[in-house]
C-alpha cells in the first residue's frame, strides 16, 4: 500500500511533468539526457548514492534493504507503466491528426 501511495505522489507526478515538458520539444528525436530534467537527476544520484551507502556500511538490515528495494521497483515499474501509456496516447494522437488533416 505505501509503494502505490508513493508512486501516486511522486513518480504518478513526475511522470506528468516529464511528460507535458517533452511534448514542448520541437524536434522529433532527443538525445536520451534530455528525457529527464537537472532537478531529477540530482534525485537520482543521491538515492543512488544513499541507497549504496546503507547497504555497503551496514546501517539498514536486510530485511529493510529488501521491502525498500521490492516497493521502490513497483513504483518505478507503475512510473513506466504511465511513460508507456502516454507514449501510445500520443501516437494515437498524432495519427488522428494526420487523418483530420488530410
Amino acid at each position: 500500500m505505501r509503494c502505490f501511495l508513493f508512486s501516486v505522489f511522486y513518480f504518478w507526478k513526475a511522470g506528468k511533468k516529464h511528460t507535458q515538458r517533452i511534448r514542448t520539444y520541437e524536434e522529433e528525436k532527443q538525445f536520451f539526457l534530455k528525457f529527464f530534467d537537472v532537478k531529477s537527476f540530482v534525485i537520482m544520484a543521491v538515492m543512488m548514492t544513499g541507497g549504496i551507502y546503507i547497504r555497503e556500511s551496514g546501517l539498514g538490515p536486510e530485511i529493510f534493504i529488501a521491502v525498500f528495494y521490492s516497493g521502490l521497483g513497483a513504483s518505478l515499474l507503475l512510473a513506466g507503466i504511465l511513460f508507456g501509456r502516454n507514449y501510445f496516447r500520443e501516437i494515437s494522437l498524432q495519427k488522428k491528426t494526420a487523418q483530420r488533416c488530410c
